[in-house]
């Protein structure tokens, strides 16, 4: 009896030794939630002296973009458009007003800026250096700017002489010499009474309206800087801003009881100087 008393005591004492053993040998939490440095609970503010304290960045946003959104700088108000503007339209009066003074000035200096900056706002930018540049540290030009890229030949301005047709087949009576205005020109054709007056170019009517001895005048925009002026008309059938072709009609000449050969006004214009018209159009 008191043998198996001591076998069971042995047998219980041995278990508790093996059991304090397991609790001893199992390891320790690593952390809790606590003592996490980055845990807090939902709507605590997170103090800036705690270890591993990381500022929300939406937060830091909503505090500094009042420096290009507000006009005080704080944190909620109207856009600075207006701020923006006035300073802009400051620095631009005073651009504005130091070229000016440029300009009035007359001493040695103030000719080289005038000369500077009339040269600046008159010449073309150097492309060709600008895509130089490019295919030199990028590889190429970008393809973005369409006038990189472009191997065709630049078009050259020819300077051929271009001949207007003759309004009507005949001969001058009066010279640009003798109006220093136009040349009167007469039919030598006869078409029952009428002829027809062609435009002697390709151009828009101007003005269309009655002279003071009661004929027709049109005037009409050529190429080359070249208006026409046809008088001495009996009619026409054009009005202003219509286009005529090289040889289309532009009017005719009607004969009258008063005068058996009637008279063809032509002027030519260059730009705002008028011109002989034998210059530019072959009355032969």
């Amino acid at each position: 009896m008191e043998q198996r008393s001591g076998i069971k005591g042995r047998r219980e004492e041995r278990i508790r030794s093996l059991l304090d053993e397991h609790t001893e040998a199992a390891p320790p939490p690593p952390y809790t939630l606590e003592d996490t440095p980055g845990y807090r609970e939902w709507g605590k503010p997170q103090d800036e002296r705690e270890p591993g304290y990381e500022p929300d960045p939406e937060l830091l946003w909503k505090q500094n973009r009042g420096g290009w959104m507000d006009e005080d700088g704080g944190g909620g108000g109207s856009p600075r458009f207006t701020a923006g503007f006035i300073r802009r339209a400051v620095a631009s009066v005073l651009v504005f007003g130091a070229v000016w003074g440029i300009f009035l000035a007359r001493e040695p200096w103030a000719v080289k800026a005038q000369a500077f900056i009339t040269d600046a706002l008159s010449n073309d930018m150097d492309f060709a250096a600008a895509q130089v540049w490019y295919e030199t540290h990028f590889n190429g030009a970008p393809s973005f700017i369409p006038i990189f890229g472009e191997n065709e030949v630049p078009a050259e301005k020819v300077n051929a002489s271009h001949t207007l047709s003759a309004p009507l087949e005949g001969s001058v009576l009066r010279s640009f010499a003798d109006t220093l205005y136009g040349v009167e020109i007469t039919s030598k054709t006869d078409s029952n009474g009428s002829v027809t007056v062609k435009s002697v170019d390709t151009g828009r009517v101007l003005s269309v309206s009655k002279e003071a001895q009661g004929g027709i005048r049109v005037v009409i925009r050529h190429t080359g800087s070249l208006t026409a002026e046809y008088g001495h008309l009996s009619g026409t059938r054009l009005s202003a801003d219509d286009w005529v072709e090289s040889g289309d009609p532009v009017g005719w000449l009607q004969e009258t009881e008063s005068t058996a050969a009637p008279l063809l006004f032509f002027a030519v214009k260059k730009d705002k100087t008028y011109i002989d018209p034998a210059e530019v159009v072959s009355f032969d």
